[in-house]
């Protein structure tokens, strides 16, 4: 008997049309829903999505990078730095002896020589010229030979810069004309030395590098993110690494999709708790995407009808299809959009429901 009322209460229930339409409507009782074990709860907004377990890995960035490398060639006489040591900004990472400087100092001297004579002169022809002694001709050409001169003396000098000698070394050199051969390798940053190339007594070639120092804060976060899951992520979004409690926020998205793993890399600013974060670890990330019309449901709730993911919404005279995007899932409860709010659905009995809309068992 209970089996054939059922059967009656299902086929008053029963519909003629399978496809997901949002005027689809079940007309069901209360009587009914408890029949076909029907129940319903409310879908809870929340204001933020989380999507836990993201692979990611640890990158410092470009811009706090920097490779210390030998500005001429020669040997390396002294390592005055170490890998993971803390440096200063101009602290001197190595000496080098390097003949090409004497040969670039000299160079130096030989034309500041030069600008210092063609200065005489010029100034002397000027005095000439104005007391009408000699033509404009000659005073213009003394005049020029100062300017090449004087370009030629500032080319010598930003050959030296290059060479890594600093201002005050420069007018030193200037001043006693004293040649020497010995270089110092500064660091260009306050950073860490992440990597030491050279060697004490090792020849090397000009460009070839010495160390590389990095600023280590902030640092990058690059997480992997599928492109299922992106809906709702957006630049500033909150980023968690909670197995170091470090914490950033998303400071780009990418604009591809890798083929492969369907995934798209996001990029974090980490900027806090971010002492245990090394270039090259691979950690797992949580996002949080603030949202004003996200709804946690039930897993139990959702549903394919037409090819779509839907639920059942509550109405005074039953359920009616509601379309919904899925955000994340989660292993009990799946984050969607496309709900209102305050509104009912169903958790249970939706096999009975759909079974209902579709006019089959």
């Amino acid at each position: 008997m209970t089996s054939r009322i059922a059967s009656l209460i299902f086929f008053s229930l029963t519909l003629c049309s399978g496809q997901l339409h949002a005027a689809d409507e079940i007309r069901i009782t209360r009587a009914q829903e408890q029949a076909l074990g029907v129940a319903t709860a409310k879908a809870s907004q929340t204001k933020s999505t989380r999507t836990h377990g993201l692979p990611a890995r640890v990158v410092l960035p470009n811009n706090q990078l920097h490779v210390v490398s030998a500005p001429l060639a020669g040997y390396l006489e002294k390592m005055a730095a170490s890998v993971n040591q803390h440096v200063k900004k101009g602290q001197v990472l190595a000496l080098m002896q390097s003949p090409p400087l004497a040969e670039a100092e000299r160079s130096y001297l030989k034309a500041q020589t030069r600008f210092q004579l063609a200065r005489e002169v010029m100034l002397r022809d000027r005095q000439l010229f104005d007391e009408g002694i000699i033509a404009q001709s000659r005073f213009s050409a003394s005049r020029s030979r100062y300017v090449e001169a004087e370009a030629e003396l500032s080319g010598q000098k930003q050959i030296l810069m290059l060479s890594g000698l600093s201002e005050g070394a420069i007018k030193n050199l200037a001043g006693n004309g004293k040649i020497g051969s010995m270089l110092e390798i500064r660091s260009p940053v306050e950073g860490v030395v992440l990597e030491q190339t050279g060697m004490a007594g090792q020849r090397i070639d000009a460009a070839a590098p010495i160390y590389r120092v990095a600023k280590l804060s902030p640092i990058w976060l690059e997480i992997e993110v599928p492109a299922a899951l992106l809906s709702g992520l957006k630049e500033g979004s909150a980023v968690e690494v909670p197995a170091y409690h470090a914490e950033g926020t998303i400071s780009s998205i990418g604009k591809s999709v890798n083929p492969t793993s369907q995934t798209i890399m996001v990029r974090a600013l980490m900027t806090r708790n971010i002492d245990s974060l090394k270039p090259g670890l691979k950690v797992e990330a949580r996002i949080s995407s603030p949202s004003e019309n996200l709804f946690q449901i039930p897993n139990s709730a959702l549903t394919r009808i037409g090819g779509k993911t839907a639920v059942f919404v509550e109405t005074p005279s039953g359920f009616r299809i509601r379309p919904v995007e899925i955000v994340s899932e989660g292993e009990n409860d799946t984050l969607v959009n496309g709900l209102d709010r305050n509104q009912t659905i169903a958790v249970h009995g939706i096999a009975a429901l759909k079974a209902a809309l579709s006019g089959t068992e």
